[in-house]
């Protein structure tokens, strides 16, 4: 019997033999990804796994390295080595410890702990003086559990203890207003990791209650006990003056455009060919960002290829921005005289703009002042009380002990300028209860001051979406 070999059943034979290397190489080292992650959760069970990387593919493939056991070495080599390089970088960061005393601003767990009770992973408790008082500060962090990924170094939360911290939130809500305080607000303080929060008050005491995100992959539950004015201030602590009372955006100048003028149009050009375009496009956005907090509107944009344009106005003075691969241009002037530079200097021109309907600060705050107006009857006055705002105005409404409240309501265009506004209102001799939501684009702060029923009557009334 004669057996013909030729070279395709040569070439078929070593590709069935590279296929089942390949397949089993591809398996050790997606076991080997699992168990960076496990043992991080569990040692043993992330041991057991490191084994199985190397053990499991030579007992599927039994029959293939049993007739070819020269290639046990390149599969051992190569899976190893691809553990190894799959090792999570060494990443350094904040923990739970530290993130709990990033919120609380304390070190220490002794002490007085009321109105959070039980078990916490982390408690921190201490004395603070603010707003001229001193008031009582109180912590308690859960740990999530988090694990980093191999190779890429990212972290992934695969659980949140949001059971433990509700109830251990819920139960100080209890223990709170088992003692007298009436809940005045919700959604009050300004920290960003802040899931939901309340403001109680009994008399000249308020106690500020907060259920938050912490750094370092956890969750907490603080409390602060004091003096209104020191609670408040320790709830908004968290603010920012940038772009407070400011005409122009500052980003033109920080960035250094290199800036000519015509008799009618100011144009700015900045050329950013060593940056990474995702930085780029956040300078782009962010120059919009600057035109809003500063009082333009947004009229048209439009977007062709790498090229996208904006058209901003402010009464008749116009901001024109493009941004074309690695060079944006800015145009400054009248609102015409920007749009016909704009068709001939912009390599995007107003090519497939699209009007926006760009609602105005004026128009926002009447909108808002409709929706009280709903429910209760504001009449204008001059308080002289409220700070700097795109657009504002200052009312008095009659309340149910026929004392009249004092309200602001003020419109700003980004949220910095709106905590930075309630910082004012309610530290300074106002003492106003004020709360910040968004309508459309804009940021609205609604402050009010008077008796707590009547207080709590006008900031509920107002709709605002609930945290996430």
């Amino acid at each position: 019997m004669v057996v013909l070999i030729t070279h395709e059943n040569v070439t078929i034979a070593g590709m069935a033999v590279v296929r089942k290397l390949t397949i089993s190489i591809a398996l050790s080292v997606i076991i080997s990804f699992l168990a960076w992650i496990a043992v991080q959760i569990h040692f043993t069970l992330g041991a057991v796994l490191f084994i199985s990387a190397v053990l499991l593919p030579q007992a599927i493939f039994w029959k293939y390295y049993g007739k070819k056991p020269h290639m046990l070495a390149p599969f051992l080599v190569i899976s190893l080595v691809s553990m190894a390089l799959l090792t999570p970088p060494l990443v350094t960061g904040p923990n739970v410890e530290f993130g709990l005393h990033q919120i609380t601003g304390c070190w220490e767990g002794n002490g007085d702990a009321w109105p959070i009770e039980g078990a916490a992973d982390v408690m921190y408790s201490c004395n603070q003086v603010l707003g001229n008082s001193t008031v009582r500060v109180i912590g308690a962090a859960w740990k999530s559990m988090r694990v980093e990924l191999p190779l890429l170094g990212d972290f992934v939360t695969i659980y949140e203890p949001r059971g433990k911290v509700d109830k251990a939130y819920n139960n100080a809500t209890k223990r709170i207003e088992s003692k007298g305080y009436i809940k005045l607000v919700e959604d009050y303080g300004t920290y960003s990791g802040i899931l939901e929060d309340d403001l109680f008050i009994r008399g000249e005491e308020c106690i500020y209650l907060a259920k938050t995100r912490v750094l370092g992959g956890g969750l907490a539950v603080v409390s602060t006990r004091g003096s209104c004015s020191g609670v408040k201030e320790f709830a908004l602590r968290w603010h920012d003056d940038y772009l407070w009372n400011v005409s122009e955006p500052p980003i033109f100048e920080r960035y250094r455009f290199n800036w000519s003028s015509s008799s009618e149009v100011k144009t700015g050009r900045l050329v950013l060919s060593e940056w990474p375009d995702e930085w780029i496009k956040n300078t782009y956005h962010n120059i919009g960002v600057e035109l809003r907090g500063t009082g333009y509107v947004k009229k048209a944009e439009g977007k062709r290829g790498d090229c996208r344009w904006s058209l901003w106005t402010r009464n008749r003075n116009s901001y024109y921005v493009a941004l074309k691969g690695k060079k944006i241009l800015v145009l400054s002037g009248e609102t015409g005289a920007v749009k016909k530079a704009a068709e001939e200097l912009s390599p995007c021109g107003l090519e497939n703009g699209r009007e926006v309907d760009g609602v105005t600060p004026e128009e926002v705050l009447s909108a808002v002042i409709e929706e009280l107006n709903d429910t209760f009857s504001l009449k204008p006055t001059e308080w002289k009380a409220a700070p700097w705002a795109l657009s504002g105005g200052e009312f008095s409404i009659a309340s149910t002990g026929g004392k009249s409240l004092k309200v602001a309501v003020l419109v700003y265009g980004i949220p910095e300028q709106c905590g930075y506004a309630r910082y004012l209102l309610e530290t300074s001799d106002w003492r106003a209860t004020s709360i910040c939501f968004k309508r459309g684009r804009y940021f609205v702060v609604v402050a009010v001051k008077g008796d707590v029923e009547s207080v709590n009557a006008v900031l509920s009334s107002i709709f605002q979406p609930k945290r996430i």
